[in-house]
């Protein structure tokens, strides 16, 4: 019996002698179909054999990436798979002949390929188009796949702007040959989005394709081309959490405006803080949106209500103060009865003050006539009228009297007139300012009142703007 090291040894042997031959036979296969394929062949024109035919070129494009959607520049940036098959009559050969080789793979420069050209690309040509490799099959059936990353031009509607959908039109066709030369068609019914990375902030919801035959103006002839429309969804949440729900929150602090007391010297700014608010957040969604005139976004009519809605309160808010302080004459009659009586009703406002004060002025104003205080002409102890500034009685016809008893109280007499004169001032003084005090708190009235009127107003405008501009976007998600 051998060793059995020696008969591995043998064994290895011949199996290396066996491979190398093979390979031998399979290089010598490969050089000879490649000479036999390439030597007369011309790839810088269209392979024509025999008649001269259309050639039927078929498109397919795969969506892999979202890179990007610019908006103001209105660029769809995508990453993209695109697919080419055609037929070249002077790549054919029997494979049982050169060791069943039914494929070979050979550089893009060294065939001839279809010019396909994206028409809306907005960068020239597309990247990757001349540097991978062609799939060459035995029946003369060309294969051409590569990555390309896409850059089109894509008209953008942000009417319902956070949650839009948009379509962006991606339309190939040969930019030289004609459809007589070159009949474009599709390898399948839609374009892929199996192998499509989820992105942030868009969906690909479908993408749909056409083919259409144009005669341009230039030409007599037709150009096929086959156009692939990509649907994308945008995801409001972060639009809503991060733009439309701030407005609304700065919107609605435009009410405490109207619920801040005129005395804490406030009102006015608090409206120019929030209105200064939105005018930022207008800005920011300025910046996002395509400068267009021919789409304005919702959320755009409903930031420019709502400015219009806090500058009206910022005018309300600046005549309430006005009113307040008009203290300096008293309320006209159609004020009182139009604001402090019908208005007041309908916002619920009931002030006693103003008339507890009318109650004790009168009650005040009975007293110091019941004990002879309150007109010009005061009696004496005997029931005579006397004259202020006099030291005599007077009679009934308005004459002076002998005074009675001792007439040394002249000095008294005037001392108790000084008193009464006194008296007499301070009560004016006491009764003027009631009347200020009475006339301060009705332009106070009026001016609760009239806050309260704008209030309601502003509440009502502020809900029925939200409804009319927020429904139809919420009915859009």
């Amino acid at each position: 019996m051998e060793n059995p090291a020696k008969c591995t040894a043998t064994l290895v042997t011949i199996f290396c002698l066996f491979f190398a031959q093979v390979t031998t036979v399979t290089a010598n296969n490969q050089t000879a179909l490649m000479a036999h394929l390439f030597t007369n062949y011309e790839s810088r024109v269209r392979p024509v054999c025999g008649v001269d035919r259309p050639i039927e070129v078929k498109v397919g494009l795969a969506i892999r990436q979202i890179i990007e959607l610019d908006e103001p520049k209105q660029i769809l940036y995508l990453n993209a798979w695109l697919r080419l098959s055609w037929f070249d009559c002077q790549l054919v050969w029997d494979s049982t002949q050169y060791g069943n080789i039914s494929s070979v793979i050979v550089p893009y420069k060294t065939v001839w390929a279809p010019d396909i050209t994206l028409y809306d690309n907005s960068q020239g040509a597309m990247p990757g188009l001349t540097e991978y490799r062609v799939v060459v099959a035995s029946t003369g059936d060309m294969s051409y796949n590569f990555p390309t990353v896409i850059s089109v031009l894509c008209s953008i509607d942000v009417t319902y702007f956070p949650f839009d959908t948009q379509k962006c039109a991606l339309q190939f066709g040969s930019w030289a040959h004609h459809g007589f030369e070159i009949n474009l068609t599709n390898r399948s019914a839609a374009g892929d989005i199996g192998s499509f990375v989820v992105n942030s902030e868009f969906d690909i919801t479908s993408m749909p394709l056409e083919r259409h035959v144009i005669t341009y103006g230039c030409c007599p002839e037709p150009y096929p081309d086959v156009t692939f429309y990509v649907n994308l969804k945008r995801k409001p949440m972060f639009y809503v959490l991060n733009l439309l729900f701030p407005c609304i929150i700065i919107t609605s602090m435009s009410v405490l405006g109207f619920l801040l007391p005129p005395e804490s010297g406030e009102k006015i700014s608090l409206e120019i803080t929030v209105l200064l608010s939105l005018a930022v957040f207008m800005l920011v969604v300025s910046e996002t949106l395509p400068a267009t005139s021919e789409t304005f976004p919702w959320i755009g009519v409903y930031f420019a209500c709502a400015m219009i809605l806090v500058s009206v309160s910022t005018v309300l808010t600046v005549m309430v103060l006005n009113v307040h302080h008009k203290n300096y004459r008293p309320v006209p009659r159609w004020i009182k009865v139009l604001i402090l009586r019908y208005a007041a009703r309908v916002v619920f406002f009931t002030d006693t003050g103003t008339c507890r004060r009318i109650q004790v002025q009168q009650t005040n104003s009975d007293f110091t006539h019941q004990n002879g205080l309150s007109g010009k002409h005061s009696q004496d102890k005997a029931g005579l009228p006397q004259l202020n500034g006099s030291s005599r009685p007077m009679s009934a016809l308005g004459e002076e009297t002998p005074v009675p008893g001792n007439t040394n109280l002249g000095p008294l007499v005037q001392v108790l007139q000084e008193q009464l004169r006194l008296l007499n001032k301070a009560e004016e003084r006491k009764k003027s300012k009631e009347r200020h005090e009475i006339q301060d708190n009705e332009w106070r009235n009026v001016a609760i009142v009239l806050d309260r009127l704008f209030l309601m107003l502003f509440l009502l405008f502020f809900t029925i703007t939200s409804l009319v501009v927020l429904v139809p976007l919420a009915e859009r998600d």
